[in-house]
């Protein structure tokens, strides 16, 4: 018996991965063997192990992935993602060593920094959603509320917690209308209130938006103008300073909500996304929530920033691939609101934000209803 027969006989009794056990450990493989910039320190460790022949390997509980030791050797993956390989074997009897090399990235992240230096990886593996013209980019999310109902009796209000399914229809043709479609699916009463005895379903919403420009007005980001912005990390970061310098609040702040902003928008062309968020891992002030839920209700990490000492805002990330899933605004402590005169608490630990479910290219853009709100954009 050569050593290849002794190898198969070893893994014979090994299931082979599935395609998503291995999603995983395909990502986080993939962006070693791109990205040495992302190596921080001592990420790499060398782990000699052994086993007798005749007991057969399998795979930790560890998560960690493994980069295999010698070439044209079995490997096999289990459900924790490592993959191994087996490097010499010297007898029926020998002992195997087996070389592990842990990959970079492959430990659980340790900052909000590694968190989006792997989004940025994560983002420049996807593929560009591509227009013809004439067609329109179609994007599905879901959206968590507030809502605040006046009562009949007069007596005061009631706040809700909405979830609203958005759509979103933008032209790759200048000159064409744009059309968002909401429709509220359900509601929460927040503390203190209850449903109100008026509708808070209002079945679906259209917004039309018309303009002559050739392109979107000012510097809002739309599939239209999508390419427009810089891909090179240095003359992003020049261009979103020039458009945050516009808005209200600390410099670093400033800087955070014009890039979360320019993700949500940025979901056609990954290849903005991914500098977009190295340019973000260079901000101070960020951290990492480790335990995350978005607005559709799927787990993931967050990486934030205070807004005040009451709101936090966040983007979003699987767990696994560290594809980004959409932003939040978190409550740190109970608010209290005035709104028209009535005064309540939204307590600590609200949620509200955005969940991207999907982008696609569309050849036509729905009839909007009779009813749709119309508004016109001046250039």
């Amino acid at each position: 018996m050569d050593e290849m027969d002794e190898l198969r006989r070893l893994w014979a009794t090994v299931p082979e991965g599935s395609a998503e056990d291995l999603a995983g450990s395909r990502t986080l493989l993939a962006r070693a063997y791109t990205a040495d910039r992302h190596a921080r320190g001592p990420r790499r460790l060398r782990v000699m192990t052994a086993w007798r022949s005749g007991l057969p390997v399998r795979a930790g509980r560890s998560g960690l992935p493994v980069k295999a030791g010698r070439s044209g050797l079995p490997v096999r993956a289990g459900r924790s993602g490592l993959l191994v390989r087996a490097v010499a074997v010297a007898g029926a009897t020998a002992v195997i060593g087996v070389a592990v090399h842990l990959v970079p990235g492959a430990l659980p992240p340790a900052s909000a920094q590694d968190v989006l230096e792997r989004a940025a990886d994560a983002a420049a593996e996807q593929k560009e959603v591509t227009l013809r013209p004439g067609q329109y980019l179609h994007v599905r999310s879901v959206a968590a509320q507030t809502l605040t109902v006046g009562r009949k009796d007069g007596t005061g209000a009631d706040h809700l917690a909405l979830t609203v399914a958005e759509d979103r229809w933008e032209p790759a043709t200048a000159g064409r209308p744009w059309l968002v479609r909401e429709e509220r699916t359900a509601a929460t009463p927040l503390p203190g209130s209850r449903l109100p005895s008026l509708p808070w379903r209002h079945g679906v919403e259209d917004s039309v938006y018309e303009s002559s420009c050739d392109k979107t007005p000012g510097d809002e980001l739309s599939y239209l103008r999508l390419g427009d912005w810089p891909t090179d990390v240095a003359a992003l970061r020049a261009r979103i300073e020039k458009a945050a310098a516009q808005e209200a609040g600390p410099a670093n702040l400033r800087l955070w909500t014009t890039i979360s902003r320019l993700v949500r928008m940025s979901a056609a062309r990954p290849a903005l996304a991914a500098p977009l968020f190295e340019v973000a891992s260079g901000l101070d002030g960020i951290s990492l929530d480790a335990e995350a839920t978005d607005a559709a209700g799927r787990p993931g990490m967050a990486v934030g920033m205070a807004e005040n000492d009451s709101l936090r805002s966040e983007l979003v990330f699987d767990k696994d691939t560290y594809r980004y899933l959409g932003t939040r605004h978190v409550v740190t402590k109970d608010r209290t609101e005035t709104p028209g005169g009535h005064t309540f608490v939204i307590p600590k630990g609200t949620v509200t934000g955005t969940a991207l479910l999907g982008v696609e290219a569309a050849d036509t853009m729905p009839e909007p209803a009779p009813h749709a709100s119309r508004l016109k954009i001046p250039c």
